[in-house]
This record gives C-alpha cells, structure tokens and sequence, in this order.
C-alpha cells in the first residue's frame, strides 16, 4: 500500500460518537468533480488505520449528481483495471468501456472518458473514479471517490489529488453523494514523501488533529 492514514479516538469520544450512531467518513478531492462523495465511512475504533493504493478505475453509473444521498451503484467499470491515466476511455453504446487510447490532450495524472451512449437511451450518465482501501484489515473494493454528469457525446477528464478530508458522518454511508457536508472537516495532505499520517480527534473541536 502507499499510504497509511491512521485515526486515534480517545475512549471517552469513542463512546460519545458510537452513541450518536456516528461514522468516521473520508473523501478524496479531484478535479472537475461536480460532487462530493463519501469515499469511506466505516464504525470507529480507538485505533484506526486505512491503507490505500494510487490506483483507480472509472466507472458509469445512472445515480444522480445533485441528490444528497444518493447512493452510487456502478453500472459499467474499466475491465481489467486499473485504469490508464493520459488516455481516453471510449464508453459505448453497449454500456461498456473500451480499450484506453492514448491522447496528448490528457495529462499523465489525469483519467478520461468519452460517453458515446445514444441520447436516446441516455441524454447523460455519471462517470466517476473508484478506489480501493483496507480500512482496518479490511478490503473495501473500488468505492467512488467522485462522481459527475456527462452529456452523450461528452467527454470527461479527472485528476484526483492525494489528500484526504475526513469528519464524523451520522446519515450516510460509503458511496453516497453528499452535496452539504455537516461534520467539520480535517485534512491528510499526502503527497511530497509523506506516505504515513496519524491523526488523533478532539471532542471539543470536533476535528482529527496530526
């Protein structure tokens, strides 16, 4: 794994957020996302530790992007994966993804998707990247990290970036489309040689501090 972002909790907030039937929630930012998603949200422990790969897949999918709370079911991904970046992925009117084409117009830390799907059976769909983490020992498999509406014909390009935005979550779960996020909101900043982060909460701010 490349990075690990460990999160302490005191057990007196332990109880405190387990009572309020809160999660610890994380999302990623990227770029040209129109939405923000939860990326992981999962029960807290006194210790916490979730591991991940720069490694992505694109995917489509029929969720809306201005609902909060939608959840996002993946409908069509990148097989096999992951993803090339600096390339175009064409995605037809099967409703499957193509071989990735190599483009000068797309940056090498940056995905792309052409939506060639006939308006007529879809005048738009959301494309997006996914991701993989172990979130304390656990695989949890290509979960969205972003999520935008491409017209047919369109085309999309998204750079995701490594830091990391994490707060406590009472209403949603992984995968879900937030438009409004409640929690007051940490930031990782990885990237640069840091691999390895180690954040502990503090109930009066209500914020993970390094």
């Amino acid at each position: 794994m490349d990075f690990t972002l460990t999160l302490n909790v005191a057990p007196g907030d332990l109880d405190i957020i387990n009572g309020a039937q809160q999660k610890i929630a994380l999302a990623k930012p990227v770029g040209n996302a129109k939405a923000d998603v939860i990326w992981l949200a999962f029960d807290a422990f006194e210790s916490n530790t979730i591991q991940w790969s720069e490694e992505y897949w694109l995917y489509a999918s029929t969720a809306s992007v201005t609902k909060s709370g939608t959840k996002i079911t993946k409908l069509s991904e990148v097989q096999p994966g992951p993803a090339l970046s600096g390339s175009v992925y064409p995605f037809s009117d099967n409703a499957t993804f193509g071989t990735a084409v190599k483009n000068p117009d797309v940056p090498t830390d940056t995905f792309s998707a052409v939506n060639n799907m006939s308006y007529g059976k879809y005048p738009a769909l959301t494309f997006g990247l996914s991701q993989t983490a172990q979130v304390n020992q656990e695989i949890q498999n290509r979960k969205p990290i972003s999520a935008s509406s491409v017209l047919a014909t369109q085309s999309i390009q998204i750079t995701p970036y490594t830091d990391v935005y994490i707060w406590l979550e009472g209403h949603f779960q992984s995968s879900t489309i937030v438009t409004d996020i409640t929690g007051n909101k940490a930031v990782a900043k990885f990237g640069g040689g840091v691999n390895e982060i180690a954040m502990t909460y503090d109930g009066k701010s209500g914020v993970f501090h390094q």
